[in-house]
Formats: structure tokens, sequence, C-alpha cells
């Protein structure tokens, strides 16, 4: 699966409505609340904030093609089926027992999406909900059990980690996986981010187990269920392909 691997307890049968593909929205709102995550924390102890490039809004990388700006689009179609399928689930009550309750989701072509659920409170509020979108390209070949025993542990310990509110994984056509984090409030991204499980996988299985990575960071204005457009702030690319790890950022926002 993804970066975090979900193992489903609970199946939830509920047909999913394809959402709109777009981009914008509540830039004002969003400039107030700040930019989620705050400072990146190093994937490698070797590199430092220094070693950011930093890209113009049109700009490829020569020899990173991955980094091309057009995966703007295709990497937000599938965060907006799993924010759909999330606002879905919250029109009705989730089931009942300890958090996080984690889910499966039916798709038409048999491919798999699973969701975690911490703290749904906050995902029913009408206020800022801070993301980040993952996109792994994995090694040919790999051997996912230590990515999959990471997620295990990481799961149990959502509970540390109020701010924390859902993770969902989609399993995508090239055999890859997206997935989508949602956070409140935003800080609450470097609280688990700096948890010694979670640095962990960044720090080590990461680069062992994917050739090339992009994340977004974002805010859905007025939370999910207000339908609003999500608002992308800002694209980071890793490189692992070589020695070196490399990396770099965009800004999505003025």
């Amino acid at each position: 699966m993804g970066f975090l691997t979900i193992r489903s307890i609970y199946t939830y049968w509920r047909p999913l409505s394809s959402p709109r593909l777009a981009v914008g929205g509540g830039a004002a709102a969003l400039r107030q609340r700040g930019k989620p995550g705050g400072e990146e924390k190093s994937l490698s102890p070797t590199m430092s904030v220094d070693d950011w490039q930093h890209l113009t809004p049109s700009e490829v990388v020569p020899g990173r093609p991955f980094t091309d700006p057009a995966y703007l689009r295709e990497d937000l179609r599938p965060m907006l089926v799993m924010a759909a399928a999330l606002r879905r689930l919250l029109t009705d009550p989730l089931p009942e027992g300890p958090r996080p309750t984690l889910l499966w989701i039916p798709q038409t072509d048999r491919r798999q999406h699973r969701v975690a659920v911490a703290n749904e409170g906050p995902l029913r509020a009408a206020r800022d909900l801070a993301f980040v979108g993952f996109f792994g390209k994995k090694r040919p070949g790999i051997d996912a059990t230590p990515l999959t025993a990471a997620d295990d542990e990481m799961i149990q310990d959502f509970p540390a980690h109020p701010g924390i509110l859902s993770y969902s994984s989609l399993e995508l056509a090239d055999g890859n996986w997206a997935n989508l984090i949602l956070t409140d409030p935003p800080e609450a991204q470097d609280e688990w981010r700096d948890s010694e499980k979670h640095a962990y996988a960044v720090r080590e299985l990461a680069p062992r187990h994917y050739t090339v990575v992009r994340l977004y960071t974002g805010v859905f204005p007025q939370g999910l269920r207000s339908g609003r457009d999500p608002v992308l702030l800002r694209a980071k690319y890793y490189d692992f392909q070589r020695a070196e790890p490399w990396r770099a950022e965009r800004a999505l926002q003025p």
C-alpha cells in the first residue's frame, strides 16, 4: 500500500459519487490560518532545510520528470475521491467502538480504498481542515513487510495524537497508492512527524521502499462537509534513486 498500509477491521459498504477535479478558493482564509505542517523535517540526517531546491510554478527538473507540475491535476483526482468518500461516511454515525475505526470502501474496479477515522468530531465541524497528500512510486519487487509492520504500530499510536483526524489510502491503477491525512490544528502534522515511530518510517523506510515521492499540503476551507474545493498550498518532491536523497518544493499559492 502507501506510506501507511492500513489493514481493515471493519467493512462499510457505501456507493461513492465522482468528485469534481478542481483547485482554488479560500486563499484569504488560508493566509490567516497559516501554512499547514510548519517547517519541513529532514528525510535524511545529512540534509538540512538549506538543501531544498525551490521550483518555479512551471519548472520541470531535468532528469526528474516526476516534478512536472502537470502531475498536480493527476494527483488531485485521487485526493478528491478520498475526500468525497470520507464526506459520505460522515453523513451517518460511524460504528461504535474504540478509535481509530478502520473501514473498507468498495470500488467498482476492485482497487482497494481504506480509511482510518481517528477523531471524527472535528471532521464534522465547519472549520478549515489541513491535509497532507502522499504519492510514492514503490521500488520494483520490494518487500512491503517492514512498511506493514510500521503501519500497524503507527495506527495504534493515533490516540496519542488527537490532531490526526483521518487517514485514507487509495490503490491507483498503476499499483501504487495515494494517501490523504486530515489534521486539526495544522500543527498536529509537526507533532506526528516528530513522533519516534513516524520519524523512523520516514528516515529509514521511505528511501528503501520508494524511488520518488510527491507530497502536498493544503486546506479544505470550512471543512469537508462544506463541499468547497480544497486549496493546495505547497508541493514537495523527494528523489531516493541515488545515494544522496534530493528534494525540492514548489509554492502553489502566491
